[in-house]
C-alpha cells in the first residue's frame, strides 16, 4: 500500500511538477533571505574579535596635542613608570597627501604616514598584518619602502606593488596591502575619510621620520592594559607624567572603545543586520503567506478526486496522505533550494563586506542554528498548508466533494452583493472582477503576498534614495553656491596674521578665502525636554565661522544667526537628541588657552538657532567668540574655493606640501565620504534583494495563474466548448491578474512608505544616531519598478497556453452525479 501511494505521489510530482517548484522556489527566497543574511552577522562578529586578538589592538592611545612631537624613547619612559600599563609601542604618525593614478584617474587623497618600529617582531601592540605582498623591509633604501593600507587599495583596485607621491613631493614604493586594527573599518575625521579618500602606509620608524622631516621624533603611544585597570586613572597619570616630565606637553588620550573606527567595526553589523532582519522577515513572511495559498490551492483542485476515494471507501486517514506526501515534496525541494539561496547570498554579501571591512582573519563556518531554524519553519509551511485543506475536504460528504464547480457554488463569498451591481460589459468582460469576487478569502491572500513583496520593494529602494538624498542635501549645505569649496585643515593653530596662513589665502588657486577655528567639544544640554528620559552627552565639532560672511554661513532652520553673540548653533539632528530648542541652555566642555597653555574649561551657553545639515556633529559659534576660550585671532582651518582656471586637484596640490603647515585639503563634498562608501558598496545587497524581490513577485504571478488554470479547468473547457479562443481565456487570466496588481501596487505604495517611515525614522536613528535621515522618494523610480511587476502579473497567464491548448475538453466536461 505504502509503495502504491509512494507511486501515486511521484504521479503527482510529475503533473505538477511545475507548481511544486514553482512554490518550492517561493518558499526558499524566504528560508535563504533569513539563514543567509543572519549568517554574515555572525562571521563578521567571529571575525572581527579573531582579528583583534591576532593584531592586539590598543586599549590606550595617547598622542602628543597640538601636533608637536618627542623625543624617541621619552613617551615610551613615561608608561613604563605607570601601574597598570601591560605592553606599548611608540609611533610617527602624521597626516600627508598621497597622490597616485588608478585606472587613470587621478587620486589626489589624504594619507596617514605610521611609523612603526619592527625590531623584535614588533609591533607588539596595533600590529601590521600582510594581507598580500611583501612585509615591511628594513628602512634604508634609497626610495622609502612601505605598505599600503588594504582598505584604500581594495577600493581603489590598485596592484600589490607600485609607487605613490606623498607630502607633495616625496616618492614612495609600497610593496603589499595591509592591515591594522586601527583601519579595519574607515571613519575619521567626523565622517569625511572614508575607505576611498584615506590612503594609510605603514612604514619603519626612520623611513617616516625621513618622511616627515622629523628626525629622532615620535608622537604617538599605542598600550594595552593590564586586566582590571581602570583606563581613566592610566590616562590621568600619562597627562599629568607628560605635563611634568616633557615641558608641559598635553597628551590626548582615547579608549578603544572611543575610537570612531572600533564604533563602527562592531556598530556597523547590528546596523547592517537590523536591516537584514526587516528585510529577511517580511521576504519570509511573504514567501510564507504565498506557500500557504499556493499550496492549499493546489489541494483544493483535488477536491473531486478525494471525494471519489471516499465514495470508494477509502478511509480518510488514508486519503490525507497522498497530498501530504506532495506537502512533504515541496518541503523538502524548498528547504534545498533555500539552503543554496542562502549560501549564494551569505556569500555574495560577506564579498562585498570584505571589500569593505578589512579583516585579516574573516572566517564562514556554516551557521546550523540560522539554517536550522529556516528549515524547520520553511518545511512545516507546506505542510500546514497542505493539511489544513486536506482536514477540510474529508470531512464533508462525499457527494459533496464529488459534485462538479458549478453545482458545488451556491453563490457564496462576494458573488450575491456583485450580482446586484451594475457592471459594464458582456459576460466575458465581467468575468475577471467576478473571478476575484467569487473567493475572497483566496483574493485577499493572493492580494496579501504581493502586497507583502511590493511594500519590501518600495522600501529597499526608498531606504537607497533617502541615503543619497541625505548625503547630497548634506553637501549642498557645505558647499553653498560653489560646488568645490574646499576646507584647508592646518597642523597646529596660527595667527591669522602669520605667515603660514597668509600664504593660504594668498595662494594662487585660492579665491574668497576665509579663516576660521575646528575644535572638538562635549555637549550635554542643561535642562533637557521631559520626553528625554536621560541626559545626552555628544562630542561635536564646532567650527568657528564669521556669521557676518557674504561668502558662506551656515543655513538656519529656526532662530538666528547673531555675530558677536555667544552661543552655538546646533544641527537639528542634535536638538532633537538634547532635547533642546533655540534659547535653551547647553554646557560645553572644549579645550582652551589659558596663559599660553593647553586646558579644557566649561562654558554654558544658549542655542542660538538650528541648521539643517543632517550630521548632528556639525555646530556653529561665531569667529568673534573664540576669544572667549583663548582662541581670539588663532585659526587652524582655512576656507575657499579654486580659483578661476584651477580645480580642487590644483588647489591640494599647490597648497600641501611639507613644512607648509597644511595637514589636509579636503572637498566639502567629502564630509560624508565614509558613510557614502559603506553604502556604495553596500548597494550590491540592496540589489541583489530587489533581485529576490522581483523574483518572489513573477513566482507569485505565475503561481497564481497556472493554479488558477487548474481550478477552472472546467470553467475553461466550457468556454471553449463554445468557441471561445484560448487567446480570449488567457486574455481573461490576464485582466484578472492586473486587477489584482494594480490593487496590490496602490497597497504595496502606502505601506512601503509607511515600512521606509520606520526604517529611516525609527530603526535608523537607533542604528547610525549620527545621521538625521531625510525621507526621499523618486516617484518615477518607484513606477518603474510597479510597472515592471504589472507586466510580469499581466505576462504569467501566457505560460500557461501551451496547457489550455492541449486540454482534453470532453474529459474536463465530464460530469459523475
Amino acid at each position: 500500500m505504502w509503495f502504491l501511494r509512494l507511486r501515486w505521489s511521484l504521479r503527482d510530482a510529475r503533473k505538477r511538477w511545475i507548481q511544486i517548484v514553482g512554490i518550492a522556489f517561493t518558499i526558499a527566497i524566504g528560508i535563504g533571505s533569513y539563514a543567509g543574511l543572519s549568517s554574515v552577522t555572525e562571521w563578521r562578529y567571529a571575525s572581527t574579535d579573531k582579528s583583534i586578538e591576532l593584531t592586539n589592538m590598543f586599549d590606550l592611545r595617547a598622542t602628543v596635542g597640538g601636533g608637536g612631537d618627542v623625543p624617541v624613547g621619552s613617551l615610551a619612559q613615561i608608561a613604563s613608570e605607570i601601574d597598570g600599563i601591560d605592553e606599548y609601542n611608540e609611533r610617527l604618525f602624521l597626516g600627508t597627501q598621497v597622490e597616485t593614478t588608478a585606472d587613470g584617474e587621478e587620486l589626489l587623497v589624504h594619507g596617514r604616514i605610521v611609523g612603526v618600529d619592527t625590531s623584535g617582531g614588533g609591533p607588539s601592540v596595533n600590529g601590521v598584518e600582510v594581507i598580500e605582498g611583501d612585509g615591511l623591509p628594513p628602512s634604508g633604501a634609497d626610495t622609502p619602502r612601505v605598505l599600503l593600507g588594504r582598505n584604500f587599495a581594495s577600493f581603489w583596485d590598485l596592484p600589490t606593488h607600485g609607487s605613490l607621491t606623498v607630502g607633495g613631493d616625496v616618492r614612495v614604493d609600497y610593496v603589499g596591502h595591509a592591515a591594522s586594527p586601527e583601519y579595519f573599518d574607515i571613519l575619521e575625521g567626523n565622517g569625511s575619510l572614508g575607505q576611498s579618500n584615506l590612503a594609510v602606509l605603514f612604514a619603519q620608524l626612520a623611513d617616516a621620520q625621513d618622511i616627515s622631516g622629523r628626525p629622532g621624533a615620535v608622537n604617538d603611544l599605542v598600550m594595552t592594559l593590564e586586566p582590571g585597570a581602570d583606563s581613566d586613572a592610566v590616562s590621568q597619570q600619562l597627562i599629568d607624567a607628560a605635563a611634568i616630565h616633557l615641558d608641559g606637553i598635553l597628551l590626548e588620550t582615547i579608549t578603544r572603545e572611543e575610537w570612531p573606527s572600533y564604533i563602527a567595526l562592531l556598530g556597523s553589523p547590528e546596523v547592517d543586520q537590523s536591516i537584514y532582519d526587516v528585510m529577511s522577515l517580511l521576504l519570509f513572511v511573504g514567501a510564507a503567506f504565498a506557500t500557504l495559498n499556493f499550496s492549499a490551492r493546489m489541494v483544493q483542485a483535488q477536491r473531486r478526486e478525494m471525494g471519489a476515494a471516499m465514495a470508494l471507501g477509502e478511509s480518510p486517514r488514508s486519503i490525507a496522505i497522498r497530498p501530504l506526501l506532495i506537502g512533504l515534496q515541496i518541503g523538502v525541494l524548498g528547504v534545498i533550494l533555500g539552503i543554496g539561496v542562502a549560501f549564494a547570498l551569505a556569500f555574495q554579501t560577506a564579498g562585498i563586506i570584505q571589500q569593505r571591512v578589512i579583516l585579516p582573519l574573516f572566517e564562514m563556518p556554516f551557521q546550523w542554528v540560522f539554517f536550522a531554524r529556516a528549515a524547520a519553519i520553511g518545511f512545516v509551511v507546506p505542510m500546514l498548508a497542505v493539511l489544513v485543506p486536506v482536514l477540510r475536504a474529508v470531512r464533508v460528504q462525499p457527494v459533496e466533494a464529488i459534485r462538479p464547480g458549478h453545482l458545488a457554488s451556491r453563490g457564496g463569498g462576494l458573488s450575491p452583493i456583485l450580482s446586484r451591481l451594475p457592471l459594464p460589459g458582456r459576460s466575458l468582460e465581467r468575468m475577471p472582477i467576478r473571478n476575484l469576487m467569487r473567493a475572497p478569502r483566496r483574493t485577499f491572500i493572493t492580494l496579501l503576498t504581493f502586497t507583502t513583496s511590493l511594500a519590501i520593494m518600495f522600501s529597499m529602494v526608498g531606504l537607497n534614495t533617502s541615503f543619497s538624498t541625505t548625503f547630497d542635501e548634506g553637501n549642498r549645505e557645505l558647499q553653498g553656491d560653489e560646488p568645490e569649496r574646499f576646507m584647508v585643515q592646518l597642523d597646529s593653530f596660527y595667527p591669522v596674521d602669520s605667515a603660514r596662513v597668509q600664504d593660504v589665502l594668498s595662494d594662487s588657486t585660492v579665491q574668497l578665502g576665509e579663516t576660521g577655528l575646528r575644535l572638538g567639544a562635549s555637549v550635554i544640554a542643561e535642562a533637557p525636554a521631559e520626553n528625554i528620559d536621560e541626559q545626552t552627552r555628544l562630542d561635536l565639532s564646532v567650527r568657528f565661522v564669521d556669521f557676518g560672511s557674504n561668502v558662506w554661513t551656515p543655513s538656519v532652520s529656526e532662530g538666528e544667526l547673531q555675530p558677536g553673540v555667544p552661543g552655538i548653533v546646533l544641527a537639528d539632528k542634535a536638538a532633537r537628541d538634547f532635547g533642546v530648542g533655540v534659547g535653551d541652555d547647553v554646557i560645553v566642555t572644549h579645550p582652551e588657552i589659558v596663559d599660553g597653555t593647553f586646558a579644557y574649561g566649561t562654558h554654558t551657553l544658549p542655542v542660538l538657532a538650528t541648521h539643517p545639515h543632517p550630521l548632528r556633529v556639525n555646530s556653529y559659534m561665531d569667529l568673534s567668540t573664540a576669544a572667549d576660550w583663548g582662541f581670539g585671532g588663532l585659526a587652524n582651518i582655512v576656507t575657499g574655493v579654486p580659483a578661476d582656471g584651477s580645480n580642487l586637484n590644483d588647489a591640494k596640490r599647490s597648497l600641501f606640501g611639507t613644512g607648509t603647515g597644511v595637514a589636509l585639503v579636503q572637498g566639502m563634498s567629502e564630509s560624508f565620504k565614509s558613510l557614502q562608501d559603506a553604502l556604495d558598496q553596500s548597494r550590491s545587497v540592496l540589489i541583489l534583494t530587489r533581485i529576490f524581490v522581483i523574483l518572489l513577485v513573477m513566482l507569485i504571478a505565475f503561481n497564481t495563474a497556472n493554479i488558477n488554470v487548474d481550478e477552472r479547468a472546467r470553467d475553461h473547457a466550457t468556454m471553449f466548448a463554445y468557441g471561445i479562443p484560448v487567446r480570449r481565456v488567457i486574455a481573461n487570466l490576464s485582466i484578472e491578474g492586473l486587477l489584482l496588481g494594480v490593487v496590490a501596487v496602490v497597497l504595496g505604495a502606502l505601506f512601503g512608505y509607511a515600512l521606509l517611515l520606520w526604517m529611516a525614522l525609527f530603526l535608523m536613528p537607533t542604528s547610525i544616531p549620527e545621521v538625521g535621515m531625510l525621507v526621499s522618494v523618486r516617484w518615477w523610480e518607484m513606477a518603474a519598478y510597479f510597472l515592471a511587476a504589472l507586466v510580469a502579473i499581466a505576462v504569467a497567464p501566457m505560460f500557461s497556453g501551451r496547457k489550455l491548448k492541449k486540454m482534453f475538453i470532453p474529459g474536463q466536461l465530464r460530469v459523475m452525479e
